[in-house]
């Protein structure tokens, strides 16, 4: 009983409503303990969306106005600790780091256009890096392609905040010279 006693007091201090010891405990005939129900200031509790809105508008973060999502994309704001490329493959497509080095082996990370040179190369402002999924099914010339493009980076406390613009699946005309997409699948003639 005792135990019951401290929780009704501690919820009463955490709803910022006294509730005296004495209306607690009834004769000692009756054990059970009474005590008034206020849900209405438990309500507060899942009223949160309303604060994190005006959390939102008190952030110096600006420049979210500025990227708008376009129709095949989907503009990601989110933390790295630099802008390399396998962080910002994971951040950007939510691909685990694992298959970020799995799709680098196989050579089916292309920056601007070009391979990769190393999964931990730094990347700048205004690049796109494609992961290339495979060859169009309708037109053979051309690679369906998840990219991410660096739209913006600034930097915080603890790393960098970065604007990603995500495209999950797009079509592109397959790359020219040494940076073409060769299939290692054995094609049937």
């Amino acid at each position: 009983m005792l135990r019951s006693l401290r929780q009704i007091t501690r919820l009463g201090r955490s709803l910022r409503l006294p509730i005296p010891a004495k209306s607690l405990l009834k004769s000692s005939a009756d054990s059970r303990l009474q005590a008034p129900l206020h849900t209405s200031v438990a309500l507060w509790k899942y009223d949160k969306k309303s604060s994190r809105a005006s959390d939102d508008l008190d952030s110096d973060d600006e420049d979210d106005e500025d990227f708008k999502d376009e129709r095949d994309s989907k503009v990601v704001k989110t933390k790295v600790n630099s802008l390399r490329a396998d962080l910002l493959l994971k951040a950007g497509l939510g691909m685990a780091r694992n298959k970020v080095e799995l799709n680098f082996y196989e050579s089916k990370i292309r920056v601007n256009g070009k391979k990769l040179p190393k999964k931990s190369a730094q990347l700048e402002i205004g690049d796109d890096i494609d992961v290339i999924r495979g060859f169009s099914q309708t037109n053979p010339s051309h690679l369906v392609v998840a990219r991410v493009s660096i739209l913006s980076a600034s930097e915080r406390e603890e790393g960098l905040s970065v604007h990603l613009r995500r495209y999950k699946s797009l079509l592109v005309e397959n790359y020219k010279g040494p940076n073409a997409f060769k299939s290692s699948e054995h094609v049937a003639h």
